[in-house]
């Protein structure tokens, strides 16, 4: 929250956005041969890793001759200064009704003419209107004919001049709030000076003031969590010593670190902290408040019931009990229930708290999904012979499921689902998907592998070959995850059923997922999904991991296919 202050009180260009400090690449595409004068169209996206570059070939996502590559941390400072004296008009999308999370960014020189944009699929007219609004109007061939217009994004004078978060999640910067006219630049300080007595703060007086205010800040942030960890310490060793058990490892599991207690050592607990971590700390809630009722489901891993907690319903999520003993699951169960706490999106499920007695009893509450699961729900629609393709249902539980992938990816440093399929995509009663069961340990995703048992399905080749792997392996995941809605089957069930009728077998998973690894075996789609679901599907699953796309690029498609079907 300081750094967003901080950057808000330097940055007054981009008070408005309340985006943490990251690294964004900027494209900025021309036509011709020349990387010089105002830009076809600029896009911009977080990226891990950013390489510039001068003027180099055009990327085939942009319509356009040449292209240039920046690195920033200030996107829209570098848009402004690519468009310069030129009239521009720029869109953020963002994931959350808060617009505090970028999505990607799009620049138009706001000339009224008709240019190329994003992944060749449409063409866009920007404008900037006399009554100080403004639009970009997207078409389907290059023409840009009223015939071919199948969307406008509009801003009136209020959203585009204060950057107003619009309701479909839409920010909106201009060339008119530059300085109140077209085309002219910020003006600096001593352009706000004169020669008379009144003269303004110099630079060096403001760095000083600025670095006074950041040191008293950071001390009382210092003394704050002192306090607090002095605090929550007194709390959690006060606990420990209620909590006495006969089982010598509960013991040394529960106490706190360093007390000397008998029991395994700590190679072999590895997150004995965790359960003095303040993240937990602060969401730990009393064990008998929690009511476990029914068992639901049963994993590998893990069980979950339904329960209750001060009256309200939650699913309880515990360890199967031959496991609850053993130091290294009850670790990693824990680092988890952590992970699960820091997340805060609509389309996550809920973390309710975490809860225990004794080692034995350790348990997770979270939010109960009434609707159940998406694996479910496509069976029913097998039994009823639903028809095969994507209907707006299909595509806005896409659209939310990536919602929640660019949340994850957008963290610091981003977190990997790593078991993404349609057994931990849940509902509500009101059918608003939201994902569960993200950060499971590489450990357990190798002793799956090993099982070869159906999280594999959805693996991605690097993830199954053991190689180095990052989001882009959520990515295939969701690939798989597009076909699942689309035709309604397990994956690769077609590849299965053919083998089954040519060979007289069902071909075997050690085979299946060989081919799947090599890049031969894909998942299906159905000819009545939308061409461009499909071709996003199949993009989500090239082998190349850096070929495809990310879940931002991937979030903006899906909006434009949601919005085409509305």
């Amino acid at each position: 929250m300081f750094r967003r202050v901080l950057a808000a009180t330097v940055a007054v260009q981009s008070a408005n956005v309340a985006l943490a400090a990251t690294m964004y690449k900027i494209s900025s595409s021309y036509l011709g041969d020349q990387c010089g004068g105002t830009p076809y169209a600029v896009y911009a996206s977080a990226v891990d890793s950013c390489t510039p570059s001068q003027c180099s070939p055009g990327s085939n996502n942009i319509d356009a001759d040449v292209q240039t590559v920046d690195c920033s941390s200030d996107f829209i400072a570098t848009i402004r200064e690519k468009f310069g004296r030129s009239p521009y008009l720029i869109e953020l999308l963002t994931t959350d009704d808060t617009c505090s999370k970028l999505s990607m960014a799009f620049g138009y020189p706001a000339s009224g003419a008709c240019v190329g944009a994003y992944d060749r699929s449409y063409y866009v007219i920007a404008s900037l209107n006399d009554n100080g609004s403004a639009s970009l109007q997207y078409f389907n061939q290059r023409s840009c004919l009223s015939t071919d217009l199948y969307q406008t994004d509009s801003a009136d004078k209020d959203a585009l001049e204060q950057h107003s978060c619009s309701a479909k999640g839409y920010l909106w910067y201009s060339s008119n709030d530059v300085d109140g006219s077209n085309g002219r630049e910020p003006k600096t300080q001593s352009s706000d000076t004169t020669n008379g007595d009144h003269r303004g703060l110099s630079t060096v007086a403001i760095i000083g003031i600025v670095a006074a205010l950041l040191l008293f800040v950071v001390a009382i942030v210092a003394v704050t969590l002192f306090v607090y960890k002095r605090r929550v310490k007194a709390q959690t060793m006060k606990d420990t010593k209620v909590t006495v058990h006969s089982d010598r490892s509960s013991i040394a599991l529960l106490g706190t670190p360093g007390t000397g207690q008998t029991g395994p050592d700590h190679s072999v607990l590895g997150q004995t902290g965790l359960w003095t971590d303040d993240v937990i700390t602060a969401k730990r809630i009393p064990r008998d408040k929690v009511q476990s009722q029914k068992l639901i489901s049963r994993g590998a891993f893990g069980e979950v019931y339904t329960g209750l907690f001060n009256g309200q319903q939650v699913a309880v999520k515990m360890l199967l009990p031959a496991t609850r003993s053993n130091m290294k699951h009850v670790s990693e169960f824990l680092a988890e229930a952590k992970m699960n706490a820091t997340m805060d999106h609509p389309h996550i499920v809920t973390f309710v708290g975490v809860a225990w007695d004794s080692l034995s009893d350790l348990c997770v509450v979270l939010e109960f999904m009434h609707g159940g699961e998406l694996r479910s729900l496509l069976d029913t629609y097998i039994k009823s012979k639903h028809p095969v393709g994507f209907d707006k249902q299909k595509a806005t539980i896409a659209l939310q499921v990536c919602h929640a992938l660019t949340y994850l990816h957008s963290l610091e440093p981003p977190v990997i689902h790593r078991d993404l399929k349609s057994r931990n995509i849940l509902f509500t009663s009101d059918m608003e998907a939201k994902l569960s069961d993200f950060g499971v340990s590489r450990e357990r995703l190798d002793q799956t592998m090993t099982a070869g048992v159906g999280t594999s399905l959805w693996m991605a080749p690097e993830v199954m070959l053991g190689e180095r792997y990052d989001v882009k392996a959520d990515m295939f995941s969701f690939g798989v995850v597009l076909s699942e809605l689309d035709v309604h089957t397990m994956p690769y069930a077609r590849a299965k059923r053919e083998n089954l009728e040519s060979n007289g077998r069902e071909m075997v998973d050690s085979v299946l997922l060989q081919r799947v690894a090599l890049g031969t075996l894909q998942v299906e789609f159905s000819d009545a999904s939308p061409e461009a679901i499909v071709e996003l599907g199949r993009a989500c699953m090239v082998p190349d991991p850096t070929q495809r796309p990310n879940a931002a690029e991937a979030l903006y498609k899906l909006h434009v296919i949601c919005q085409k079907m509305a």
